[in-house]
């Protein structure tokens, strides 16, 4: 799929991909800078400062599910304890 520079519109960008996996992929066009996230059929462009913001946000996200996840998984363990007694090794 082509997008049309921002700058130019009558031009294409030229998009490089910098990072891919199973879900997606992450490219840049060189010459407008525009960043482009392309999810399944669904790809949305970004300033570079805009991805950054978008980057940082997630990692937070991600932190705070980790959080979670080993907040939670700390308390099945303190209430498996003493409903069943502490486990012996």
């Amino acid at each position: 799929m082509s997008s049309k520079h921002p700058q130019n519109p009558s031009e294409p960008c030229q998009h490089v991909t910098i990072a891919d996996s199973s879900i997606g992929h992450v490219s840049i066009c060189p010459e407008c800078k525009v960043l482009h996230l392309s999810l399944n059929h669904v790809s949305v462009r970004f300033t570079p400062e805009a991805f950054r913001a978008l980057s940082g946000m997630v990692g937070d996200a991600q932190a705070r599910l980790d959080h979670v996840a080993q907040s939670n998984a700390a308390a099945a363990a303190v209430i498996d304890e003493a409903r069943h007694g502490p486990k012996l090794h």
